[in-house]
């Protein structure tokens, strides 16, 4: 049974800090989603951020190893699932700094 409230350290739950976590503490993964920012998808002149989240959910489904069937696979495809990408997405078009911006 999922909470009502997931929240985990000012995120709208652990998976999305855990995104968040991995974006900023790993090099390769950190430059590809500075990438995303810069190419988001403008309206005007301005990101959109449903157009940086769909870019952020295919980053995340993309670079997700392939495991066999089984139940670690399933529970890794879960979590990704679980990722609140316009919750990122929204941090990031702000200007915020990634975990930083959480303290």
């Amino acid at each position: 049974m999922h909470e009502k409230n997931r929240e985990y350290n000012g995120y709208s739950n652990y998976e999305t800090w855990n995104f968040m976590l991995w974006a900023n503490n790993d090099e390769p993964t950190y430059n590809k989603i500075q990438a995303l920012v810069k190419d988001a998808v403008t309206i005007h002149g301005v990101a959109t951020v449903s157009g940086l989240a769909e870019d952020l959910r295919e980053l995340a489904h993309n670079e997700a190893p392939e495991l066999k069937a089984n139940f670690y696979s399933d529970v890794m495809n879960a979590s990704i699932r679980e990722v609140d990408y316009h919750q990122i997405a929204e941090l990031l078009l702000d200007g915020r700094n990634y975990l930083t911006s959480k303290s």
